[in-house]
Protein backbone atom coordinates (compact mmCIF):
# COMPACT_ATOMS: atom_id res chain seq x y z
CA UNK A 1 0.00 0.00 0.00
CA UNK A 2 1.12 3.84 -0.67
CA UNK A 3 1.67 4.60 3.02
CA UNK A 4 4.49 3.94 5.89
CA UNK A 5 4.33 0.30 4.92
CA UNK A 6 5.42 0.36 1.52
CA UNK A 7 6.30 3.98 0.63
CA UNK A 8 7.74 5.72 4.08
CA UNK A 9 9.33 1.76 4.96
CA UNK A 10 10.96 1.29 1.69
CA UNK A 11 12.57 4.83 2.35
CA UNK A 12 13.88 4.09 5.89
CA UNK A 13 15.46 0.36 4.81
CA UNK A 14 17.22 2.65 1.75
CA UNK A 15 18.70 5.11 4.32
CA UNK A 16 19.64 2.20 6.55
CA UNK A 17 21.19 0.45 3.99
CA UNK A 18 24.08 3.32 3.81
CA UNK A 19 23.93 4.32 7.68
CA UNK A 20 23.19 1.41 10.14
CA UNK A 21 26.92 0.76 9.90
CA UNK A 22 28.23 3.19 11.31
CA UNK A 23 26.92 2.47 14.61
CA UNK A 24 27.51 0.14 17.21
CA UNK A 25 25.00 -2.75 17.19
CA UNK A 26 24.55 -5.64 19.72
CA UNK A 27 25.34 -8.06 17.32
CA UNK A 28 27.67 -6.68 14.64
CA UNK A 29 26.67 -4.98 11.63
CA UNK A 30 23.25 -5.68 10.19
CA UNK A 31 22.56 -7.07 6.68
CA UNK A 32 21.58 -3.43 5.96
CA UNK A 33 25.13 -2.27 5.70
CA UNK A 34 25.20 -4.21 2.39
CA UNK A 35 23.03 -3.43 -0.79
CA UNK A 36 19.83 -6.68 -0.41
CA UNK A 37 21.56 -7.92 -3.93
CA UNK A 38 25.07 -8.45 -2.18
CA UNK A 39 23.59 -9.81 1.01
CA UNK A 40 22.92 -13.01 0.97
CA UNK A 41 25.78 -14.09 -1.14
CA UNK A 42 27.62 -16.09 1.80
CA UNK A 43 27.30 -17.57 5.09
CA UNK A 44 28.52 -14.53 6.64
CA UNK A 45 26.12 -12.05 5.52
CA UNK A 46 23.31 -13.50 5.83
CA UNK A 47 24.21 -14.06 9.28
CA UNK A 48 24.05 -10.70 9.70
CA UNK A 49 20.72 -10.19 7.60
CA UNK A 50 19.46 -12.29 10.22
CA UNK A 51 20.31 -9.98 12.65
CA UNK A 52 19.26 -6.73 11.06
CA UNK A 53 15.92 -7.87 12.18
CA UNK A 54 16.55 -8.20 15.55
CA UNK A 55 17.85 -4.55 14.60
CA UNK A 56 15.01 -2.78 13.67
CA UNK A 57 12.60 -4.83 16.53
CA UNK A 58 14.62 -2.39 18.71
CA UNK A 59 12.83 0.45 16.77
CA UNK A 60 12.24 3.23 18.78
CA UNK A 61 8.74 3.68 18.16
CA UNK A 62 7.58 -0.18 18.79
CA UNK A 63 9.51 -2.85 20.54
CA UNK A 64 12.28 -0.84 21.78
CA UNK A 65 10.03 -0.14 24.49
CA UNK A 66 7.10 1.52 23.95
CA UNK A 67 4.60 -1.35 22.30
CA UNK A 68 4.89 -2.41 25.84
CA UNK A 69 4.17 1.08 27.69
CA UNK A 70 1.21 1.88 25.51
CA UNK A 71 -0.92 -0.68 26.82
CA UNK A 72 -0.08 0.01 30.06
CA UNK A 73 -0.92 3.90 30.50
CA UNK A 74 -4.05 2.97 28.53
CA UNK A 75 -4.03 0.80 31.69
CA UNK A 76 -4.98 1.46 34.89
CA UNK A 77 -1.95 1.01 36.44
CA UNK A 78 0.77 3.66 35.42
CA UNK A 79 -0.16 7.28 35.03
CA UNK A 80 -0.84 9.17 31.73
CA UNK A 81 1.98 10.63 30.61
CA UNK A 82 1.80 14.22 28.49
CA UNK A 83 5.27 12.93 26.77
CA UNK A 84 3.14 10.18 24.41
CA UNK A 85 0.59 13.35 23.94
CA UNK A 86 -2.99 11.72 23.92
CA UNK A 87 -1.97 8.59 23.83
CA UNK A 88 -3.34 7.39 27.14
CA UNK A 89 -6.97 9.39 27.21
CA UNK A 90 -8.85 7.41 24.82
CA UNK A 91 -11.73 10.38 24.26
CA UNK A 92 -9.05 13.15 23.16
CA UNK A 93 -6.67 11.47 21.04
CA UNK A 94 -6.82 11.81 17.42
CA UNK A 95 -5.99 10.20 13.80
CA UNK A 96 -3.41 13.03 13.61
CA UNK A 97 -1.37 12.45 16.64
CA UNK A 98 2.47 12.18 16.12
CA UNK A 99 3.08 9.41 18.60
CA UNK A 100 0.02 7.27 17.15
CA UNK A 101 1.84 7.94 13.63
CA UNK A 102 5.33 7.30 14.85
CA UNK A 103 4.07 3.68 16.49
CA UNK A 104 2.08 2.25 13.52
CA UNK A 105 5.38 3.55 11.07
CA UNK A 106 8.17 1.85 13.37
CA UNK A 107 5.60 -1.70 13.67
CA UNK A 108 5.74 -1.94 9.89
CA UNK A 109 9.14 -0.98 9.53
CA UNK A 110 10.08 -3.71 11.41
CA UNK A 111 7.57 -5.98 9.50
CA UNK A 112 9.43 -4.92 6.06
CA UNK A 113 12.50 -5.72 7.24
CA UNK A 114 11.23 -9.28 8.01
CA UNK A 115 9.33 -9.30 5.27
CA UNK A 116 12.82 -7.90 3.31
CA UNK A 117 15.03 -10.91 5.01
CA UNK A 118 12.31 -13.92 3.49
CA UNK A 119 12.07 -12.25 -0.16
CA UNK A 120 16.26 -12.05 -0.61
CA UNK A 121 16.96 -15.42 2.14
CA UNK A 122 14.94 -18.25 0.46
CA UNK A 123 16.26 -18.12 -2.73
CA UNK A 124 19.64 -17.69 -1.05
CA UNK A 125 18.47 -20.71 1.31
CA UNK A 126 20.98 -23.25 -0.05
CA UNK A 127 24.17 -21.06 0.92
CA UNK A 128 23.92 -22.38 4.68
CA UNK A 129 23.06 -25.73 6.30
CA UNK A 130 19.07 -26.56 6.19
CA UNK A 131 19.70 -26.20 10.27
CA UNK A 132 20.77 -22.64 10.13
CA UNK A 133 18.66 -22.19 6.66
CA UNK A 134 15.18 -23.51 9.12
CA UNK A 135 16.69 -21.38 12.57
CA UNK A 136 16.55 -18.20 9.60
CA UNK A 137 13.16 -18.30 8.27
CA UNK A 138 11.56 -19.32 12.06
CA UNK A 139 13.35 -15.95 13.29
CA UNK A 140 11.95 -13.82 10.84
CA UNK A 141 8.21 -15.30 11.01
CA UNK A 142 8.78 -14.91 14.68
CA UNK A 143 9.45 -11.25 14.77
CA UNK A 144 6.69 -10.85 11.63
CA UNK A 145 4.00 -12.70 14.22
CA UNK A 146 5.18 -11.04 17.23
CA UNK A 147 4.74 -7.00 15.86
CA UNK A 148 1.64 -7.89 14.21
CA UNK A 149 0.06 -9.19 17.46
CA UNK A 150 1.00 -5.89 19.39
CA UNK A 151 -0.52 -4.16 16.06
CA UNK A 152 -3.74 -5.89 15.89
CA UNK A 153 -4.33 -5.63 19.90
CA UNK A 154 -3.30 -1.85 19.48
CA UNK A 155 -5.45 -0.64 16.35
CA UNK A 156 -8.21 -3.52 16.31
CA UNK A 157 -10.89 -3.80 19.09
CA UNK A 158 -10.13 -7.84 20.42
CA UNK A 159 -11.05 -10.96 18.82
CA UNK A 160 -14.03 -12.02 21.13
CA UNK A 161 -15.79 -7.86 19.95
CA UNK A 162 -18.16 -10.13 16.94
CA UNK A 163 -18.66 -13.89 17.32
CA UNK A 164 -16.68 -15.02 14.28
CA UNK A 165 -13.77 -11.89 14.71
CA UNK A 166 -14.74 -10.62 11.08
CA UNK A 167 -14.50 -6.79 12.33
CA UNK A 168 -11.64 -4.87 10.97
CA UNK A 169 -8.23 -6.11 12.20
CA UNK A 170 -4.53 -4.24 10.40
CA UNK A 171 -3.04 -4.58 6.78
CA UNK A 172 -1.40 -7.83 6.56
CA UNK A 173 1.67 -7.29 4.73
CA UNK A 174 3.81 -10.17 3.61
CA UNK A 175 6.10 -9.24 1.28
CA UNK A 176 8.71 -6.60 0.24
CA UNK A 177 7.28 -4.74 -2.72
CA UNK A 178 9.43 -4.11 -5.61
CA UNK A 179 7.47 -0.76 -6.60
CA UNK A 180 5.96 0.44 -3.44
CA UNK A 181 4.12 2.76 -5.50
CA UNK A 182 1.90 0.46 -7.70
CA UNK A 183 -1.64 0.32 -6.52
CA UNK A 184 -1.80 -3.03 -6.02
CA UNK A 185 0.08 -1.95 -2.85
CA UNK A 186 -2.62 0.14 -1.52
CA UNK A 187 -3.83 -2.85 0.93
CA UNK A 188 -6.89 -3.10 2.81
CA UNK A 189 -7.49 -4.04 6.84
CA UNK A 190 -7.60 -7.74 7.22
CA UNK A 191 -10.00 -9.28 9.64
CA UNK A 192 -9.02 -9.72 13.02
CA UNK A 193 -9.78 -13.30 12.13
CA UNK A 194 -7.56 -13.62 9.38
CA UNK A 195 -4.82 -11.72 11.30
CA UNK A 196 -4.73 -13.99 14.08
CA UNK A 197 -4.91 -16.58 11.76
CA UNK A 198 -1.64 -15.29 9.88
CA UNK A 199 -0.09 -15.20 13.12
CA UNK A 200 -0.57 -18.64 14.31
CA UNK A 201 0.60 -20.48 10.87
CA UNK A 202 3.67 -18.02 11.61
CA UNK A 203 4.17 -19.18 14.98
CA UNK A 204 3.48 -22.74 14.08
CA UNK A 205 5.89 -22.59 11.40
CA UNK A 206 8.42 -21.10 13.73
CA UNK A 207 7.97 -23.28 16.13
CA UNK A 208 8.67 -26.25 13.79
CA UNK A 209 11.91 -24.85 12.57
CA UNK A 210 13.42 -22.59 15.36
CA UNK A 211 15.88 -24.60 17.85
CA UNK A 212 15.78 -25.19 21.48
CA UNK A 213 17.12 -23.29 23.89
CA UNK A 214 18.77 -26.46 25.17
CA UNK A 215 18.90 -25.62 28.83
CA UNK A 216 21.59 -22.79 28.45
CA UNK A 217 20.85 -19.15 29.50
CA UNK A 218 22.84 -16.78 27.71
CA UNK A 219 22.63 -14.21 24.54
CA UNK A 220 21.33 -15.92 22.06
CA UNK A 221 18.72 -18.13 23.85
CA UNK A 222 16.75 -15.13 25.21
CA UNK A 223 17.66 -12.38 22.77
CA UNK A 224 17.14 -14.34 19.06
CA UNK A 225 13.91 -16.24 19.25
CA UNK A 226 13.53 -19.98 19.92
CA UNK A 227 11.42 -22.93 19.88
CA UNK A 228 10.72 -22.09 22.80
CA UNK A 229 9.51 -18.72 22.40
CA UNK A 230 7.79 -19.27 19.64
CA UNK A 231 5.26 -21.52 21.61
CA UNK A 232 5.41 -19.28 24.54
CA UNK A 233 3.94 -16.38 21.89
CA UNK A 234 1.49 -19.12 20.45
CA UNK A 235 0.09 -19.88 24.48
CA UNK A 236 -0.51 -16.47 24.26
CA UNK A 237 -2.02 -15.61 21.45
CA UNK A 238 -4.96 -18.78 21.89
CA UNK A 239 -5.24 -17.02 25.65
CA UNK A 240 -6.25 -14.25 23.98
CA UNK A 241 -8.89 -15.93 21.47
CA UNK A 242 -9.82 -17.38 24.46
CA UNK A 243 -8.64 -20.82 22.67
CA UNK A 244 -8.39 -22.59 26.21
CA UNK A 245 -7.07 -25.46 25.46
CA UNK A 246 -4.88 -24.78 22.78
CA UNK A 247 -3.51 -22.51 25.72
CA UNK A 248 -3.09 -24.48 28.31
CA UNK A 249 -1.15 -27.68 25.61
CA UNK A 250 1.03 -24.20 24.81
CA UNK A 251 2.17 -23.33 28.10
CA UNK A 252 2.91 -27.06 28.85
CA UNK A 253 5.29 -27.15 26.12
CA UNK A 254 7.09 -24.72 27.76
CA UNK A 255 6.86 -26.07 30.87
CA UNK A 256 7.71 -29.42 30.13
CA UNK A 257 10.69 -28.53 28.33
CA UNK A 258 12.75 -28.21 31.27
CA UNK A 259 14.35 -25.11 29.77
CA UNK A 260 12.89 -22.85 31.95
CA UNK A 261 11.64 -21.63 35.51
CA UNK A 262 11.05 -19.00 37.99
CA UNK A 263 13.80 -17.09 39.14
CA UNK A 264 14.71 -17.51 43.28
CA UNK A 265 12.92 -13.72 43.67
CA UNK A 266 11.05 -11.66 40.91
CA UNK A 267 13.96 -8.57 40.53
CA UNK A 268 16.72 -10.56 39.48
CA UNK A 269 14.60 -10.99 35.79
CA UNK A 270 14.91 -7.30 35.39
CA UNK A 271 18.57 -6.60 35.97
CA UNK A 272 22.04 -7.34 34.50
CA UNK A 273 22.31 -10.09 32.83
CA UNK A 274 18.88 -10.11 31.70
CA UNK A 275 19.37 -13.95 30.67
CA UNK A 276 18.05 -15.88 33.22
CA UNK A 277 16.32 -18.84 33.13
CA UNK A 278 12.95 -17.06 33.79
CA UNK A 279 13.59 -14.87 30.36
CA UNK A 280 12.22 -16.72 27.31
CA UNK A 281 12.30 -13.68 24.83
CA UNK A 282 13.37 -10.22 25.14
CA UNK A 283 14.56 -7.13 23.06
CA UNK A 284 18.34 -6.71 23.80
CA UNK A 285 19.69 -3.01 24.18
CA UNK A 286 23.44 -2.01 25.18
CA UNK A 287 24.88 1.20 25.91
CA UNK A 288 25.98 1.78 21.81
CA UNK A 289 22.99 0.50 20.64
CA UNK A 290 19.66 1.53 22.29
CA UNK A 291 16.56 3.50 21.46
CA UNK A 292 18.06 6.63 23.34
CA UNK A 293 17.15 8.75 26.21
CA UNK A 294 13.97 10.02 24.60
CA UNK A 295 12.67 6.37 23.86
CA UNK A 296 13.92 3.63 26.34
CA UNK A 297 11.52 1.98 28.26
CA UNK A 298 13.87 2.14 31.35
CA UNK A 299 14.21 6.12 30.76
CA UNK A 300 10.28 6.18 30.80
CA UNK A 301 9.49 4.43 33.71
CA UNK A 302 12.91 5.27 36.06
CA UNK A 303 12.29 7.96 38.82
CA UNK A 304 15.85 8.79 38.16
CA UNK A 305 16.12 9.25 34.45
CA UNK A 306 13.06 11.35 32.12
CA UNK A 307 10.62 10.13 35.09
CA UNK A 308 7.27 10.35 32.58
CA UNK A 309 5.22 7.65 33.75
CA UNK A 310 5.16 6.97 37.99
CA UNK A 311 2.58 4.31 38.79
CA UNK A 312 -0.54 4.68 40.86
CA UNK A 313 -0.65 4.16 44.89
CA UNK A 314 -3.75 1.96 44.09
CA UNK A 315 -0.87 -0.66 42.30
CA UNK A 316 1.05 -0.69 45.04
CA UNK A 317 -1.72 -1.61 47.51
CA UNK A 318 -2.43 -4.34 45.94
CA UNK A 319 -0.02 -6.10 47.51
CA UNK A 320 1.01 -7.17 50.90
CA UNK A 321 3.70 -5.63 52.38
CA UNK A 322 5.84 -8.11 52.29
CA UNK A 323 5.17 -9.34 48.76
CA UNK A 324 8.83 -9.48 47.59
CA UNK A 325 7.48 -7.43 44.50
CA UNK A 326 6.82 -4.61 46.73
CA UNK A 327 9.89 -4.35 48.47
CA UNK A 328 12.31 -5.08 45.39
CA UNK A 329 10.18 -3.96 42.18
CA UNK A 330 8.97 -0.61 43.30
CA UNK A 331 9.66 2.63 45.15
CA UNK A 332 8.67 5.61 46.33
CA UNK A 333 10.76 8.31 45.49
CA UNK A 334 8.99 12.49 46.69
CA UNK A 335 5.83 11.35 47.45
CA UNK A 336 5.44 9.40 44.00
CA UNK A 337 5.34 5.56 43.25
CA UNK A 338 7.41 3.80 40.84
CA UNK A 339 8.26 0.36 39.17
CA UNK A 340 11.92 -0.47 39.50
CA UNK A 341 11.77 -3.46 36.81
CA UNK A 342 14.03 -0.84 34.76
CA UNK A 343 16.50 0.75 36.13
CA UNK A 344 19.49 1.22 34.19
CA UNK A 345 18.21 3.66 31.67
CA UNK A 346 18.33 3.03 28.09
CA UNK A 347 19.93 -0.33 28.56
CA UNK A 348 17.11 -2.02 30.27
CA UNK A 349 16.20 -4.71 27.86
CA UNK A 350 12.42 -4.95 27.17
CA UNK A 351 10.89 -8.52 28.73
CA UNK A 352 8.74 -10.02 25.89
CA UNK A 353 7.88 -13.19 27.27
CA UNK A 354 8.98 -14.61 30.59
CA UNK A 355 8.15 -18.16 32.27
CA UNK A 356 5.96 -16.55 34.82
CA UNK A 357 3.28 -15.45 32.66
CA UNK A 358 3.14 -18.92 30.74
CA UNK A 359 1.97 -20.27 34.13
CA UNK A 360 -0.67 -17.62 34.65
CA UNK A 361 -1.82 -18.21 31.09
CA UNK A 362 -1.73 -22.38 32.09
CA UNK A 363 -3.70 -21.09 35.15
CA UNK A 364 -6.16 -19.31 33.43
CA UNK A 365 -6.66 -21.87 30.67
CA UNK A 366 -7.54 -24.49 33.21
CA UNK A 367 -9.61 -22.11 35.72
CA UNK A 368 -11.81 -21.22 32.54
CA UNK A 369 -12.35 -25.23 31.10
CA UNK A 370 -13.27 -26.46 34.92
CA UNK A 371 -16.40 -26.91 36.15
CA UNK A 372 -15.44 -25.54 39.94
CA UNK A 373 -12.65 -24.94 41.45
CA UNK A 374 -9.16 -26.34 39.71
CA UNK A 375 -6.46 -27.34 41.98
CA UNK A 376 -3.72 -27.10 39.25
CA UNK A 377 -4.57 -23.96 38.86
CA UNK A 378 -4.32 -22.76 42.26
CA UNK A 379 -1.24 -24.33 42.31
CA UNK A 380 -0.13 -22.57 39.32
CA UNK A 381 -0.35 -18.96 40.47
CA UNK A 382 0.62 -20.28 44.10
CA UNK A 383 4.06 -21.07 42.90
CA UNK A 384 4.54 -17.44 41.84
CA UNK A 385 3.17 -16.22 45.21
CA UNK A 386 4.93 -17.76 47.24
CA UNK A 387 8.13 -16.80 44.96
CA UNK A 388 7.14 -13.52 46.24
CA UNK A 389 6.61 -14.22 50.13
CA UNK A 390 2.60 -13.18 49.05
CA UNK A 391 0.00 -15.47 50.95
CA UNK A 392 -1.56 -17.69 49.26
CA UNK A 393 -4.67 -17.79 47.13
CA UNK A 394 -7.49 -19.89 48.44
CA UNK A 395 -10.47 -19.72 46.39
CA UNK A 396 -13.93 -20.81 46.74
CA UNK A 397 -15.87 -21.33 43.73
CA UNK A 398 -14.18 -20.97 39.98
CA UNK A 399 -15.26 -17.27 39.47
CA UNK A 400 -13.33 -16.21 42.55
CA UNK A 401 -9.98 -18.59 41.09
CA UNK A 402 -10.76 -16.55 37.58
CA UNK A 403 -10.28 -13.16 39.60
CA UNK A 404 -7.65 -13.85 41.46
CA UNK A 405 -5.53 -14.97 37.94
CA UNK A 406 -5.99 -12.19 37.02
CA UNK A 407 -5.12 -10.24 39.63
CA UNK A 408 -2.15 -12.05 40.09
CA UNK A 409 -1.63 -11.57 36.10
CA UNK A 410 -2.11 -7.40 37.08
CA UNK A 411 0.12 -7.39 39.77
CA UNK A 412 2.73 -9.92 37.90
CA UNK A 413 2.83 -8.98 34.61
CA UNK A 414 2.58 -4.89 35.47
CA UNK A 415 4.34 -2.64 33.04
CA UNK A 416 5.32 -5.77 30.94
CA UNK A 417 2.77 -4.28 28.11
CA UNK A 418 -0.63 -6.21 29.11
CA UNK A 419 -2.73 -3.50 31.03
CA UNK A 420 -5.52 -2.45 28.67
CA UNK A 421 -5.29 -5.64 27.11
CA UNK A 422 -5.98 -7.91 29.79
CA UNK A 423 -9.21 -5.65 29.65
CA UNK A 424 -10.10 -6.08 26.19
CA UNK A 425 -9.51 -9.90 26.04
CA UNK A 426 -11.78 -10.24 28.97
CA UNK A 427 -14.28 -7.90 27.89
CA UNK A 428 -14.17 -5.56 31.21
CA UNK A 429 -14.73 -1.76 30.97
CA UNK A 430 -11.66 0.25 32.28
CA UNK A 431 -12.42 1.81 34.94
CA UNK A 432 -12.00 5.57 36.11
CA UNK A 433 -8.25 6.49 37.04
CA UNK A 434 -6.78 9.70 37.51
CA UNK A 435 -7.77 11.92 34.95
CA UNK A 436 -8.97 9.18 32.86
CA UNK A 437 -12.65 8.47 32.63
CA UNK A 438 -14.13 5.36 32.67
CA UNK A 439 -14.16 3.45 29.79
CA UNK A 440 -16.88 0.33 28.70
CA UNK A 441 -15.88 -1.97 26.84
CA UNK A 442 -15.91 -2.10 23.17
CA UNK A 443 -16.44 1.92 22.92
CA UNK A 444 -14.77 3.45 19.70
CA UNK A 445 -11.58 4.61 21.57
CA UNK A 446 -10.85 1.52 23.29
CA UNK A 447 -8.60 1.21 20.45
CA UNK A 448 -6.19 3.69 18.31
CA UNK A 449 -7.15 5.44 15.04
CA UNK A 450 -5.24 4.42 11.70
CA UNK A 451 -2.67 7.53 11.40
CA UNK A 452 -4.72 10.22 8.80
CA UNK A 453 -1.70 10.08 6.63
CA UNK A 454 -2.28 6.93 5.94
CA UNK A 455 -6.03 6.73 5.77
CA UNK A 456 -5.60 9.88 2.94
CA UNK A 457 -3.12 8.15 1.40
CA UNK A 458 -4.93 4.31 0.83
CA UNK A 459 -8.67 4.70 0.01
CA UNK A 460 -9.10 0.92 0.69
CA UNK A 461 -7.68 1.59 4.61
CA UNK A 462 -10.90 2.18 6.41
CA UNK A 463 -10.69 4.59 9.47
CA UNK A 464 -11.70 2.87 13.16
CA UNK A 465 -15.16 4.22 14.03
CA UNK A 466 -15.47 7.63 16.28
CA UNK A 467 -11.79 8.94 14.05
Amino acid sequence: MKSYKRVLLAAGVVGALSLAGCKKNNFEDPFNSFAPETAFTTPDRIEKASVGMYDQLQNANFYGGWALIFPDIRGIDATPSTYFGQMALYNTLLATDGTVAGAYRGAYRTIYESNLFLKYFVPNSDKVSAEKANQYVGEAKFIRSLVYFSLVNLWAQPYSFTADASHPGVPLVLDAADDPFAPANQIARSSVAEVYSQIEADLLDAESKLPARGGSSDFSSVARATKGAAQALLARLYLYKGDWPKAAQYADLVINSGDYDLNASPELTFGAPYTTVESIFSVAHNGGDNPNTNNSIGQHYGAGARGDIPVFKEYIDLMEPTDLRRVNLTEEVSGAFWTTKYSAGTTDWVPVLRYAEILLIKAEALARQAAGVDATAVGLVNEIRERSEATPIAPATKQDLIDAILLERRIELAFEGQGSFDFLRTGRDIPAHGVVSAQAWGNNYMVLPIPKYDTDKNPNLVQNPGY
